[in-house]
């Protein structure tokens, strides 16, 4: 893995702020406790009786809204984690596009990829496997 820093072009989309953005949406969204009223219910939970991979991620980005991070992570660990990243990736973005600070850019080998690749295959089951355990 290599670290690079690159130079910003201004016609460059900044994925970081967008994902970020999409972040904060759904963390304001998730303010209105109301949200937990029309969440629908997990269908493969009611198909299997097992909570599905991403069970408790509405609750988690409520949780997680209110500042109650313990709580959140309790609820869905994977979808906690995700969204604190986004947030610090738009604040990131946000920064050094506004100080004109070069762009952090990882170069992966293919070896790399995949080895990435199966660390988030891992990462769902072993969240799979801990929602499950909980309930």
């Amino acid at each position: 893995m290599q670290l690079l820093l690159k130079k910003r072009s201004r016609d460059q989309i900044e994925f970081g702020i967008i994902y970020g953005a999409i972040a904060l949406v759904i963390l304001g969204a998730g303010w209105l406790r109301s949200v937990l009223s029309v969440a629908p219910d997990c269908v493969f939970k009611g198909l299997t009786g097992i909570p599905c991979p991403t069970c408790g991620a509405t609750r988690s980005v409520v949780y997680l809204s209110h500042g109650d991070i313990l709580s959140a992570f309790t609820m869905n660990p994977l979808i906690t984690l995700c969204l604190m990243s986004a947030v610090l990736f738009f604040i990131y973005g946000l920064v050094s596009a506004a100080f004109h600070l070069p762009r952090i850019s990882f170069l992966f080998t293919d070896r790399e990829r995949t080895v990435m690749r199966t660390g988030v295959v891992t990462l769902l089951l072993v969240q799979w496997a801990y929602l499950i355990i909980l309930t």
